[in-house]
């Protein structure tokens, strides 16, 4: 019985001091909230993203800002390794980088519902961290995106304590389709969460596009190639025959002036002529293949400038 008594004991002083710093807390937002007002472009990624009025709290309150590409690398120091842009700084704020790119609309305002995850995550006391971590490494588990897995298996290599918060950002603003109890979970935040995984499949696939057309290309380039090479090898072979024989029929009509030598000259022209159509052929195929080459060229410059545009991240951290 007094064991019982002394859980019960504990048990009410830590509900009463969970109690105490939430009120703490819930009083600092409200000091802080009192006279804020988001710029517009804030409040319309709050919107945007279907922030419900628990998740615009959690992010005005750490008034986010829009920075440039190197003020964003200045502020964002050891953080995140993903396409998502920015970062959550404890105790000074939201730092979100301007996407000006319009083929990446869509990257800022993912960016803010991640961000947001964050700060809601790190609010959460740790008995419900240890319940959503539970249904988070669930999803984990049965994960078949090589993007998202791999971008996991960076996060445990540097970290493996950051794993769990970053799953809660990253499903909840890129996976569609998760448990019943996490999609119960993301609707304190979110009430449409559907349209912030639609912006980040949308910019997704501006890569995804972009890497399916050149590895297309690339595979075109490699059999035209190969095409290329055997062309040429049967070009320089007929044009080595030619020459023999054009060569044996000169030797011939010198050597014998009088003979007859219309069937060799008449089989000697047309193999000039099937020579000259092998010519063609080959450079018609080699127009084609640097029209190819000129194109995958342009893919690849496309794409560069497009992780240029958010080139506070390496190429090995933005590929999706």
């Amino acid at each position: 019985m007094k064991r019982l008594q002394r859980y019960l004991v504990i048990i009410t002083v830590v509900a009463v001091v969970i109690i105490g710093i939430r009120f703490t807390q819930e009083l600092e937002d409200w000091s802080k909230l009192l006279t804020y007002q988001p710029p517009s472009e804030i409040a319309r990624l709050a919107t945007t993203t279907t922030m419900t009025d628990t998740a615009r709290r959690l992010f005005y309150v750490n008034q986010p800002t829009i920075e440039t590409r190197k003020s964003s690398l200045n502020l964002c120091k050891s953080s995140e390794h993903t396409i998502v842009l920015g970062c959550y700084v404890v105790s000074k704020g939201i730092f979100l980088q301007a996407v000006p790119d319009p083929r990446l609309q869509g990257v800022m305002e993912v960016t803010a519902a991640h961000e947001m995850l964050h700060v809601a995550y790190q609010r959460m006391s740790l008995f419900e961290q240890s319940q959503l971590n539970k249904q988070l490494q669930a999803v984990l588990k049965q994960l078949q995106n090589p993007r998202i897995l791999k971008l996991v298996e960076t996060y445990n290599d540097q970290d493996p304590r950051s794993v769990d918060n970053e799953l809660h950002s990253i499903l909840g603003t890129e996976m569609r389709n998760l448990s019943p109890e996490l999609e119960a979970h993301y609707r304190t935040y979110f009430t449409d969460r559907s349209t912030i995984v639609a912006l980040s499949e949308r910019y997704e696939g501006v890569f995804t596009t972009l890497r399916d057309k050149e590895k297309t290309l690339s595979q075109q380039l490699l059999t035209r190639k190969s095409t290329l090479a055997q062309l040429s090898a049967q070009v320089k072979q007929d044009a080595e025959t030619i020459e023999s024989e054009r060569s044996n029929l000169q030797s011939s009509i010198v050597s014998n002036p009088n003979s007859d030598y219309s069937f060799r000259v008449s089989s000697f022209n047309d193999r000039v002529r099937n020579y000259n159509q092998l010519v063609s052929q080959l450079r018609e195929q080699t127009d084609a293949y640097n029209q190819l080459v000129t194109e995958h060229n342009t893919l690849a410059l496309e794409e560069k400038s497009l992780v240029e545009s958010l080139e506070n991240k390496s190429k090995q951290q933005v590929a999706r």
